[in-house]
């Protein structure tokens, strides 16, 4: 039969023609809720339903290659031939280290060697968490930590933060730039770091060849930093500004159904299509709204340009404030962020200050009538907005089964992609990762906890924004550090009786 095909924007190196491969890279080795999904027994892997939603896909004509690191359990290389479930080919690759680039890249030059011709498309499964810093563990020890003991940090039972309440080693505005970087990390479903998974699709696919489609499966990952960093690798991405729930890949049957049916796709059409299945699979249950977008990611360096000169802008608004205005000035900013859409970091679930990921888009829209250096200001936002347009899919509106009660309102137009605002309310308690964030530059003189830096941070204005932003705010603390735990698809949730 004949094979289903993408076309390209731009032709990619590898010729197209002879069919789709979508390769699946699923990092469940660190939970045990996924692994066992949808109940909560360990599965052996021909019952987890990714691999059965998979074989799904190749009935429609799709090749399929996937990594499942399933907890307690081995890591499995699932193969299966397009239009041929009997093809189905499960090896155990023992224990992969899902986390290291070159896990990531070995699977997908595997991958296109196994199936050379065909058009390849990425769903990144698992975890998600936007930005994500690349930091060896190994500088991260007590002597570095404390500044050979000249640094005394205390967890605070009441708030969970570390604090320092002497000889803190910042910036005279406070914010927390802390060479050495911070003692707090997660300790599981960690993905791998923003930086890293761009150097594993360079690496994997060898300059030779663009993925058609990176689909992010899931939470926060349409984020600013993550897309413009893996944006040399991809024609287009899709993703998920708040949390997505974890369906073990049951909207991907649909997807390549709309492929098999057509014939033939644009890699854009594939990427919306993505968006709209996982909004009709939670749709068809109330209590889980999300909000999805796709973008060329063609578009990545001018949007990082327009929020460059945005930052810039406020930067100018601040510091050209005389000591009595700038108290206004600053709250003029900080009711923008209020304002503008918050995707959740914090534990209640409700969205808002403090939480930490702003919607550069629905920002942008709140600034537009600022009016401390009004014009630039202005401007700018102007700019980024016409730079950020028609990325948003869609935006449900519900409370999530999570957190019943609690609004999650994604109707606004306004919405584009996450980016990281550490302590946007400025109460000088600071995400996590805030020390490798404003870290742009490493400092020669300690042991480099952060060997790479991605390259919107280092090109962009964003972070002197931050910075500036938060001069004269007291430093309290660093929060605790913790991957957001993954929703799943809840089969079984019915509604509160009066709902």
């Amino acid at each position: 039969m004949a094979l289903p095909t993408l076309t390209f924007r731009k032709p990619p190196a590898a010729p197209t023609g002879a069919g789709v491969t979508l390769a699946v890279y699923a990092p469940f080795g660190t939970d045990a809720v996924l692994s066992s999904y949808p109940g909560n027994s360990p599965l052996n892997i021909t019952q987890h339903p990714l691999v059965l939603n998979l074989i799904e896909v190749a009935k429609c004509g799709v090749h399929v290659s996937a990594l499942i690191d399933l907890f307690d359990d081995d890591t499995w290389l699932v193969e299966i031939t397009a239009g041929s479930a009997r093809s189905l080919r499960i090896t155990s690759r023992w224990k992969q280290q899902m986390d290291a680039i070159e896990n990531l890249a070995g699977f997908l030059r595997h991958t296109l060697a196994r199936r050379p011709g065909t058009a390849l498309v990425l769903a990144l499964e698992g975890h998600g968490a936007g930005y994500l810093p690349e930091i060896d563990l190994s500088q991260l020890n007590t002597a570095n930590l404390t500044q050979d003991g000249s640094i005394e940090w205390h967890i605070s039972a009441g708030q969970g933060a570390p604090l320092l309440p002497m000889g803190s080693p910042l910036l005279p505005m406070g914010s927390p730039l802390l060479p050495m970087g911070s003692p707090l990390l997660p300790v599981n479903h960690l993905p791998l770091s923003s930086w890293g998974l761009g150097q594993a699709l360079k690496k994997g696919l060898g300059g030779k060849t663009v993925l058609g489609a990176i689909h992010c499966d899931n939470c926060f990952n349409m984020s600013v930093e993550l897309l413009h960093t893996v944006a040399p690798y991809a024609e287009f991405a899709t993703g998920y500004m708040n949390y997505n729930f974890f369906t073990a890949g049951e909207g991907y049957p649909a997807v390549f159904a709309k492929l098999k049916a057509a014939g033939t796709a644009s890699t854009a059409q594939l990427a919306k299509w993505f968006a709209e299945a996982n909004r009709d699979l939670l749709a068809s249950k109330t209590h889980h709204p999300t909000t999805g977008g796709v973008v060329q990611l063609s578009r990545l360096p001018l949007i990082a340009k327009r929020i460059d000169a945005l930052a810039t802008a406020l930067i100018t608004a601040l510091t050209g404030a005389t000591a009595a205005q700038r108290p206004g000035v600053v709250n003029r900013i900080r009711e923008a962020l209020a304002r503008a859409q918050q995707y959740d970091t914090v534990a209640t679930q409700a969205l808002g200050l403090p939480d930490e990921l702003t919607d550069i888009r629905s920002l942008a829209h709140e600034l537009r009538a600022f009016p401390a250096n009004a014009v630039a200001v202005q401007q700018a936002a102007k700019d980024l907005l016409a730079a950020t347009a028609g990325i948003k899919v869609y935006g449900a509106s519900d409370s999530p089964w999570t957190a019943p009660g609690v609004p999650w309102d994604f109707s606004r137009p306004d919405l584009a992609m996450n980016i990281l605002c550490p302590d946007p309310a400025l109460r000088g308690l600071w995400d996590w990762r805030s020390p490798f964030y404003l870290q742009v530059v490493s400092d020669p003189t300690v042991p480099p906890v952060q060997p790479q830096v991605i390259d919107f941070l280092k090109n962009t204005a964003w972070v002197p924004f931050i910075i500036e932003y938060h001069k004269q705010v007291p430093f309290v603390g660093i929060l605790p550090a913790a991957i957001p735990e993954y929703p799943v698809f809840n089969r079984k949730h019915t509604l509160p009786p009066n709902d």
